[in-house]
């Protein structure tokens, strides 16, 4: 038996279905079932009509097909949830990630177009750097020895692959990506597949370089295949026979060939840790971090912002909002305990089972704009949970994002000891790759001396005592605090980064909470007040 997987990949479908799948039937024909079929590029259009066939199930999809990520915003609405059947043996696996077959093949994929590169947001079809080094750190978790991956599937094509002095290649500007010649550069995939607007392209393969001199790394075949069907007859499907990776000699690995060249990437990319340059000002106490700042407002004119508090809001109806307390849409089975002003909760989604927030009664937005006796019960709250978190030999990492919310929550997320010395240093890295500048504050700094009332802002707090500091804009990722703290260094669960992807039952946060409050209680100092917490 072949421990080979036998995989076929294509261009754009653009909604060509018939013409995809009875192409794919007659090379199964021809050479025998395959395993998988990879779509690099749109899988709908305008007009999907020839789905139904395969929804009703008159005709069937001959191989197992998986389809990624979209980078036209008026085909957003045709995909499913990811990891979801488009119709029956068609799998959607979302924009960005990792999988291995059942082969023991491994492939990596982030799709859809550059935010920062494009200098503007498509809601679900664009991708950020810190996309690319997740995608990174997915390849190279496990890995004592990492030699790279079998196959990388991007929308974009790396920044420099178009410098072949064999062929000419004209490829549009705005299809070549920095992040993704960064990705490409550090995960070493043996294959490489982009979708291509209308022709075929194979590349000489390259040698992947290496941190170090004398090392050598695998080759790297680039690929770009012309949308399915197309008018000129350009090749849009590639088949190959994979053998995985992790079960290639290394002598077959390395192995030279004829045509092989350079690798085409910026060598000063293989530096870069993260994708992005950091730059730090220390002499005041303070770290700012800017990507080439031209474009740290995505390349648009600079516009005006909004921090005025005098601007009139809209009226807010409290009997609305999911966290005031009073309100029929709290889910008060998530209360562990109620103050005079403030009360604990469980959140949706929890990092780990003793992740809780803090949040005020009465409907107020940020730290910065309650009255002091909130702000003082907060207070009291955290040093009752720094006391509770030690006991269980666990810090604490509290956290508020007064951005795109209307009730202040802070979070309080429990971590372990040994991290304490890399919390500070990954929240400067995630802050790079968003393009955030970042102030660490002075030790007791109070957050309402430092912002304006109403102004959105990020404020953490953390195990060392440093306090740090953000203004929010436009494209701060709202999961930024989750981010840091579900990365490998800190809690390594970055499955949970996105609440909405670990909400757990009524049943499960139900023990969560029953748990919480009995170990919690030496240290609840509202045992005893009113509550609605029993």
């Amino acid at each position: 038996m072949s421990d080979k997987q036998k995989t076929l990949i294509c261009g754009d479908v653009n909604g060509k279905f018939n013409a995809l799948f009875s192409r794919v039937e007659s090379v199964v024909k021809k050479s025998g079932p395959f395993d998988v079929l990879l779509c690099v590029g749109n899988f709908f259009s305008d007009d999907n009509s020839q789905l139904d066939a395969y929804k009703m199930g008159t005709r069937k999809v001959p191989v197992t097909t998986y389809v990624f990520g979209p980078s036209d915003s008026n085909h957003v609405k045709y995909y499913c949830e990811e990891g979801a059947e488009i119709v029956p043996n068609v799998i959607y696996m979302g924009k960005r990630g990792i999988f291995t077959t059942s082969s023991d093949v491994k492939i990596a994929y982030l799709t859809g177009l550059s935010r920062r590169e494009l200098g503007k947001d498509i809601p679900m079809c664009t991708f950020e750097p810190s996309d690319c080094s997740a995608v990174r750190d997915a390849c190279f978790r496990g890995q004592s020895e990492y030699r790279g991956v079998d196959v990388l599937i991007t929308t974009l094509w790396p920044a420099g692959i178009e410098q072949d002095e064999c062929q000419k290649m004209d490829v549009e500007k705005d299809r070549l990506s920095d992040l993704i010649a960064w990705l490409a550069i550090h995960i070493k995939p043996r294959y490489h597949f982009v979708p291509s607007l209308d022709k075929y392209y194979e590349r000489q393969p390259y040698r992947n370089q290496s941190i170090h001199q004398d090392y050598r790394e695998c080759v790297t075949r680039f690929i770009a295949l012309a949308p399915v069907g197309n008018k000129v007859k350009e090749k849009w499907i590639y088949a190959c026979s994979l053998q995985p990776i992790s079960k290639m000699r290394m002598t077959d690995l390395l192995q030279a060939t004829t045509d092989e060249t350079q690798c085409p990437y910026d060598p000063e990319l293989m530096k870069q840790h993260q994708p992005g340059k950091v730059v730090k000002f220390s002499g005041n106490g303070q770290y700012f971090f800017n990507m080439d700042a031209a474009d740290d407002d995505q390349g648009k004119r600079k516009r005006k912002t909004f921090d005025n508090p005098e601007r009139k809001r809209k009226e807010f109806d409290p009997d609305t909002c999911w966290f005031c307390l009073s309100s029929p849409n709290v889910e008060k089975h998530l209360v562990i305990c109620v103050g005079s002003h403030c009360y604990l909760a469980l959140p949706k989604g929890p990092l780990t089972p003793y992740h809780v927030l803090i949040l005020p009664i009465a409907h107020h937005q940020s730290v910065s704009k309650a009255p002091d006796e909130v702000v003082n019960e907060i207070k009291k709250f955290k040093e009752a949970l720094k006391e509770f978190y030690a006991s269980m030999d666990k810090l604490v990492v509290f956290f508020e994002r007064n951005f795109r919310t209307t009730h202040m929550q802070i979070q309080c997320v429990p971590v372990p000891r040994v991290c304490e010395s890399q919390i500070l240093e990954v929240f400067q890295d995630e802050a790079g790759i968003n393009s955030i500048q970042m102030e660490v504050l002075p030790p007791f700094a109070d957050i309402a001396q430092v912002v304006l009332p109403g102004a959105p802002y990020f404020h953490a707090e953390l195990p060392t005592g440093d306090q740090i500091f953000a203004k929010t804009k436009q494209h701060f990722p709202l999961q930024f605090g989750r981010d840091v703290l579900s990365s490998p260094p800190i809690l390594n669960c970055e499955d949970k980064a996105d609440w909405r992807q670990c909400l757990i039952s009524r049943e499960e946060e139900d023990a969560h909470v029953a748990a919480f409050r009995k170990k919690f209680r030496p240290y609840d100092f509202t045992v005893g007040e009113d509550s609605d917490s029993d």
